[in-house]
């Protein structure tokens, strides 16, 4: 499989995480993955931070797939 049909892929698996609440994020401090319930607004890190959900990147979104990474 190519790596842009694996980003894909997991594009998708991520959409099927986000389906139950749940999203799979970068720390927007110090770039740890993390695993928070989208219904809350905050996000507590393991570097100590506690941010806004919108300061943490979603991990795998729509359109990361025509990264240059992928092609």
């Amino acid at each position: 499989m190519t790596k842009r049909k694996i980003a894909i892929n997991q594009i998708k698996l991520q959409h099927t995480i986000q389906s139950i609440g749940i999203n799979l994020v970068t720390c927007g401090n110090c770039g740890s993955i993390l695993l928070h319930e989208t219904k809350k607004e905050t996000i507590d890190c393991f570097c100590g931070m506690k941010m806004d959900a919108s300061d943490c990147p979603d991990y795998w979104y729509t359109g990361c797939e025509n990264n240059e990474e992928f092609n």
